[in-house]
């Protein structure tokens, strides 16, 4: 009983990182490659604003502010709920403090009004690789797979961490720049075409089928390993190149 307790303490202690600091670099990578000469010298501007040498070193800023004080609002703006007897994701769940949706559009349009707000530019880039991790688009009893508990690969673990870092290490994209290389060069033109849009709610319901089938397998201690990584790395790799084709699309609108 003492190891069930103290298990369950650590696989509900991890904290919701959203891709943690490889996902967000990998997407802020691909997107900022996918932009015009003009618009990344620009981008590496407001980066550097920020106090980062590159715009992908930049990505995890939200996360890394969010519990001081003068973001603390910033919180709830990482994901978003709905009630698990739900299968569609609408606007109508954003509640009035915000979420990730709300958050993607107001960053939007502080950028457009002001195209020096290097903040916004950070946020929005941030959230937009939040939306993309299906378990930001989740469940509030649980605090999005926080407090479920499995063993990935022998370690403790839950569904959250496992979909922010665990996966993308264990695939070995944490030190492998040549990894992350190969995946931005199985983005085609026929991709760009299809997923470049500004359809946040499309996003949102990707993410959420993803979450709905993640909880369908899920069983309390499970022991997840190589089945786990077959069944669902390149849905994390697609979610990944999905997400930086349209942080590129709306970084392109804001910034011309």
């Amino acid at each position: 009983m003492r190891f069930i307790v103290i298990f369950l303490f650590m696989a509900a202690s991890f904290k919701a990182n959203a891709f943690t600091q490889t996902g967000h670099f990998m997407v802020c990578d691909m997107a900022y490659q996918m932009l015009p000469i003009s618009t990344q010298q620009h981008v590496d501007t407001l980066a550097k604003q920020g106090g980062y040498k590159r715009f992908s070193e930049s990505c995890n800023w939200a996360d890394e502010v969010r519990n001081k004080p003068e973001h603390a609002r910033t919180t709830m703006h990482h994901f978003v709920n709905l009630p698990r007897t739900e299968t569609t994701l609408k606007m109508e769940h954003c509640p009035e403090k915000g979420c990730v949706l709300s958050a993607i559009a107001d960053m939007q349009q502080r950028l457009k009004d002001n195209k020096n707000d290097w903040q916004a530019l950070l946020f929005l880039a941030h959230h937009v690789g939040d939306l993309h991790q299906p378990l930001h688009v989740s469940y509030a009893d649980d605090l999005g797979g926080n407090r479920t508990a499995v063993y990935f690969f022998g370690l403790p673990n839950n569904l959250h961490g496992v979909w922010d870092f665990a996966i993308l290490k264990q695939a070995g994209y944490e030190n492998d720049k040549t990894k992350m290389h190969t995946l931005f060069s199985q983005i085609t033109p026929n991709h760009i075409k299809e997923w470049q849009n500004d359809d946040m709610l499309v996003w949102a319901n990707e993410s959420l089928a993803i979450t709905i089938d993640v909880y369908k397998n899920y069983k309390p201690g499970a022991f997840l390993g190589e089945d786990y990584m077959t069944d669902n790395l390149e849905k994390l790799e697609v979610r990944l190149q999905q997400a930086a084709v349209r942080l590129a699309y709306l970084i392109n609108q804001v910034l011309p």
